[in-house]
């Protein structure tokens, strides 16, 4: 089991995999000065020294290795998605508290194996991604709790990356020339890879998701030939009511043109972000104003409002996004630190894949979603309703 922390002492972090996704997390870790980044390894050795010069700790020969090595509080996983299972519980069993790269496995019954491995042990296991930590989340979830546009009744939220199939994808390469896994991203899918990007988002505005219902659709298959034999849909299209009472229509997908926004829609105006992957994209308001005889416009100009978190000195930033990818490793720390309960914590985390499998598949026809317990993240207060106080659509 891991050592209890003094007040003020890093946490000691080794990474597990060393590929693309590294990348992302490699330069935003000197914002979180609680973090001690003790190393990492990489079954393909190049990728893990590559690493380690880049951002700092040692190389470790093995996984075995990282398991063992006291100074190691956090695992945070970064192998293939199929390697999520075995890693995470391997680092669980070794007293290890767990970050790991989404999704935390492909199933739930493994999920749930997972948390309730980690509850047995007293370990966190936490899962990506910690986009909901940036600026921009942060002012929008604010704004929302504080009421700023009343009651919220409606979100429409989408996440379209742009049609991947006609993109130059075989190219992309990170910062230390590591090539993006199409194949296993293709075979994944979008909705897997990517729907927590704004579930998180989302349940943390409006509370666990209580009902829902989706539909898949797969326009390019043809396109995948020689790619991958099985490909997952392209595009999810949902419904889903949170335990608030909001509802939300929501699209996932790399088929259309790119949309990275999301729109929330109150009775007293309407609040917006034009792009979610971009830590610090700006939150806009239009206030309800009072309308006469045929006037149809009832929102005012519209006003940006103030980030409620300072910039971040280090950042991840491409052409394609602004990620703040290492916060949710920091909040991990913090609560290590400080006893407390992390975000992205197990029942968090568990509830996202759950949603995103089931978005994933579209096997859900309007039926309602285990929801965890309203301990499970301090976001929810009293925004959280259990299900059976919703009404049922007719």
């Amino acid at each position: 089991m891991p050592t209890s922390m003094g007040e003020g002492k890093r946490v000691g972090v080794a990474f597990l995999g060393c590929g693309y996704a590294a990348d992302f997390y490699g330069p935003t870790l000197p914002n979180y000065p609680e973090i001690s980044l003790i190393g990492a390894y990489d079954p393909q050795g190049d990728r893990a020294k590559t690493f380690v010069a880049e951002y700092g700790g040692r190389l470790f020969g093995s996984m075995d290795e990282v398991l063992a090595d006291p100074e190691v509080e956090i695992v945070v996983n970064l192998t293939p998605t199929a390697q999520h299972y075995a890693v995470n519980k391997a680092a669980l069993s070794a007293g290890k508290h767990v970050y790991c790269e989404k999704p935390m496995t492909t199933n739930m019954a493994e999920a749930r194996e997972l948390v309730s491995l980690a509850a047995e042990r007293g370990l966190s296991l936490c899962s990506a991604p910690a986009t909901v930590f940036s600026r921009s989340a942060q002012t929008l979830i604010r704004a929302v709790h504080d009421g700023v546009v009343g009651t919220p009744r409606l979100a429409y939220a989408s996440l379209d990356m742009g049609p991947l199939a006609f993109m130059a994808y075989r190219d992309w390469r990170s910062k230390r020339g590591v090539p993006w896994p199409y194949r296993e991203e293709v075979a994944n899918g979008c909705v897997l890879e990517h729907a927590g990007y704004l579930l998180t988002w989302l349940t943390a505005m409006f509370g666990p998701v209580v009902r829902m219902s989706g539909q898949t659709v797969t326009p390019f298959a043809d396109q995948w030939e020689g790619v991958v034999a099985d490909v997952a849909p392209e595009t999810s299209f949902g419904a889903l009511r949170f335990a608030d009472g909001t509802m939300c229509r929501l699209t996932i997908g790399w088929a259309a043109p790119a949309d990275k926004s999301l729109l929330v829609v109150g009775d007293r105006g309407v609040l917006s972000v034009d792009d979610v992957w971009q830590a610090s994209s700006p939150v806009t308001l239009r206030r309800r104003v009072l309308t006469t005889g045929r006037d149809t416009g009832y929102l005012a100009e519209p006003e940006q409002l103030p980030f409620v978190l300072p910039p971040l000195e280090h950042g991840y930033d491409d052409e394609a996004h602004d990620l703040t990818v290492a916060a949710g490793i920091a909040d991990l720390a913090r609560a290590i630190r400080s006893g407390g309960r992390p975000l992205l914590g197990a029942e968090f985390s568990l509830h996202i894949l759950d949603v995103s499998l089931r978005f994933a598949t579209a096997r859900t026809a309007d039926e309602p979603i285990d929801v965890p317990a309203p301990s499970a993240t301090g976001l929810w207060g009293d925004r959280y309703r259990q299900p059976a106080e919703l009404p049922v659509p007719a």
